[in-house]
């Protein structure tokens, strides 16, 4: 109908000003950026007039695009989709103050109008329908990707706890080395427990050989507290332990605990691997 090609036709006309006049129905600050608002305010309103001059069903395949893509970038922005809805609803409200004034200008027959109304609130709908559908499935798909990134960030450090506590088996399938390498704080000594008391369980170990000649030990206070207390809890369970490779500034900060008189120590896996030996009775013979 001509009249309502002429109505889009005035709305496309003013449509970054009647972008503007939507401040003048907002309660609280957009959550958009001053001039982004405006445009995709602006990007609405030319649709709405799109289907008024050219037909409703073109406007609204352009709609529904607009509002899948609209849909992502509120949930990049972090904007809640009932906050965004409020601001579809702004647009409605403006639509209605033009049709309002059309009517008391008499420009235009109330039939028109209503039938122009009619195929807005149409488009409107499709976009709040596309913008809702769009919305909820970004953002599950985020969450999903979300969930697989901690998945993988837990497998990964799972990994990292048995990389930083290698436990293998000696010649003897009862006695464990834990051979540790690198910078020894109060958070891999407390990894370190859990994997060794589990391991030397799982195993029936009984001795296990801490090596710390390949590591670094901080100041932390809690660091020789945790090892005492790995000590401990390896002798409730019949296992015993052996330090070898301490340096001499550890063994001045070990010799104060009590612990130190409860567990053998030795320069090198060597030597506590011939105390073993020697204490099973047992000696190593030259191949013939």
């Amino acid at each position: 109908m001509e009249e309502l090609k002429l109505i889009g036709e005035k709305i496309e006309k003013f449509k970054y000003i009647l972008a503007e006049h939507i401040e003048l129905f907002e309660e609280e600050e957009s959550p958009f950026n001053l001039e982004v608002s405006k445009e995709v305010r602006a990007q609405l309103i030319q649709i709405h007039a799109d289907a008024l001059i050219h037909g409703k069903a073109q406007a609204m395949e352009s709609m529904k695009k607009t509002g899948m893509e609209i849909g992502k970038q509120i949930v990049d922005m972090g904007i809640p989709l009932d906050k965004h809805i409020e601001e579809i609803q702004l647009v409605r409200n403006l639509f209605w103050s033009f049709i309002e004034e059309e009517v008391s200008n008499r420009y235009y027959s109330i039939e028109i109008l209503l039938k122009a109304s009619s195929i807005i609130d149409a488009i409107l709908d499709q976009f709040i329908h596309c913008v809702s559908i769009s919305y909820v499935n970004y953002y599950k798909e985020i969450a999903t990707a979300a969930n697989e990134s901690l998945q993988k960030i837990k497998e990964n450090q799972e990994v990292m706890e048995e990389l930083a506590t290698p436990i293998v088996q000696t010649i003897f399938k009862d006695v464990l080395l834990v051979p540790l390498i690198g910078r020894m704080d109060d958070w891999r000594m407390e990894s370190m427990q859990s994997t060794v008391l589990q391991k030397c369980e799982d195993l029936h170990a009984e001795v296990l050989i801490l090596d710390f000649s390949g590591i670094t030990f901080t100041k932390e206070n809690n660091m020789f507290l945790l090892l005492d207390q790995l000590v401990g809890a390896l002798s409730l369970m019949g296992t015993e332990t052996m330090f070898v490779g301490f340096t001499p500034d550890v063994v001045r900060q070990i010799v104060q605990l009590d612990f130190a008189n409860q567990v053998k120590s030795f320069l090198s896996f060597g030597q506590a691997l011939d105390y073993i030996f020697k204490q099973r009775g047992l000696a190593l013979q030259p191949v013939k």
